[in-house]
């Protein structure tokens, strides 16, 4: 509900006919410039879990984060099936977090392959497609899930490149959950979802599209983060090909290996400002991160934020986040933040498959 332009070529949230918030997509967007850990910023999500206070290092927080899973769900292994891998694998990642998991939609279902088979067949990318192309079902993701139901809120977000981009066939979820544009979508608070995949010799296409039929459930007061609090086996690297790309102000890292990416959302209709990343080690050194908020990239946040590390992290390593800032709700009352949660780097560096290279396959298009 923050734009009535549709920008997209990476993921996108929508409410009624208006964007409500974009997670990854259209043209790189302007971004902070300055390599401090300070910005102001916001995006968004929710989830009926329930929420416990964090363990703030100094201040009061009228905010808290959402409480993780108290037994992580082991993640799935790769069964050859993209739409099912990613169904199985980001529900899990949900239920970690806290949030609730999502069943299929048929509509949502039919919308998802729709496009992704529009992809492969016109060796495309991104999310608009073109009247009078093969497959074409609609202009975009609003006017594809519409044509399937009544949603009070949608999103989508989607990959695509040569099959030798993706490693197996959990990679695509992988690859759109690790961007952080597109996760802050991945883990909002929707009911609903459908995954649709497409693959030939040339071209694999990989979509995903949520939507909301009912009442939102995330508290304004609570916040999801990821990596979340007590996380193992993070991985300690991202290579940095999103579109947009959080270094768009920064293009010497654009293409390269950078930090894994640490986001913050809140529920749909508030708003963060003044918000302050601080990451530590272990043994107390600061890891600078380039951070995105509204503020910073108005085009593509709304009630979420990010900081992407410049460098990787250190396998097997413990980092403490810690987060300040404002929330603002949509009756204009402010609630302080001041959380902070740890989490842990997996011990060889790499926790799955998506980890991508140059070297190594052909780099997927968002």
């Amino acid at each position: 509900m923050r734009f009535s332009t549709l920008k997209l070529e990476a993921a996108a949230v929508l409410a009624a006919a208006l964007l409500a918030a974009c997670g990854g997509g259209g043209d790189s967007s302007a971004s902070s410039g300055s390599s401090s850990t300070n910005s102001s910023g916001s995006s968004s999500s929710r989830s009926s879990a329930t929420s416990v206070p964090t363990t703030s290092s100094s201040g009061s927080s009228d905010v808290v984060l959402l409480a993780p899973a108290a037994t992580a769900t082991t993640l799935p292994s790769a069964s050859g099936n993209a739409t099912t891998d990613g169904i199985a694998w980001l529900n899990a990642v949900r239920q970690n977090v806290g949030l609730a998991t999502l069943p299929t939609d048929a509509g949502l279902a039919a919308a998802s392959l729709d496009h992704a088979t529009y992809l492969v067949d016109n060796q495309t990318y991104g999310h608009t497609e073109v009247s009078g192309n093969t497959g074409y079902t609609g202009a975009s993701p609003f006017d594809r899930i519409q044509a399937e139901g009544s949603y009070s809120m949608m999103g989508e977000v989607v990959v695509a490149g040569q099959p030798a981009a993706f490693n197996d066939s959990l990679s695509p979820v992988e690859t759109l959950f690790d961007a952080p544009f597109h996760r802050i979508v991945m883990l909002d608070d929707f009911t609903l979802m459908g995954v649709g995949s497409m693959q030939n010799a040339s071209w694999e296409a990989f979509n995903i599209d949520f939507g909301s039929k009912g009442a939102d459930t995330m508290s304004v007061t609570t916040l999801v983060a990821y990596p979340y609090s007590g996380q193992q086996g993070v991985p300690t690297s991202w290579f940095s090909n999103e579109d947009p790309n959080p270094f768009a102000s920064q293009p010497t890292y654009e293409n390269t290996t950078v930090g894994y990416p640490v986001t913050i959302q809140s529920a749909f209709g508030t708003t963060l400002s003044s918000l302050n990343f601080t990451i530590t080690s272990a043994s107390g050194a600061s890891v600078s991160c380039l951070p995105q908020t509204p503020q910073t990239t108005p085009s593509e946040l709304s009630n979420a934020a990010m900081c992407v590390p410049y460098t990787a992290l250190a396998s097997g390593t413990t980092y403490t986040v810690q987060v300040t800032g404002v929330l603002t709700d949509s009756s204009s009352k402010t609630y302080s933040i001041n959380v902070a949660w740890t989490f842990t780097t997996a011990a060889s560096g790499i926790a799955h498959s998506a980890v991508q290279s140059t070297q190594s396959r052909p780099l997927p298009k968002f």
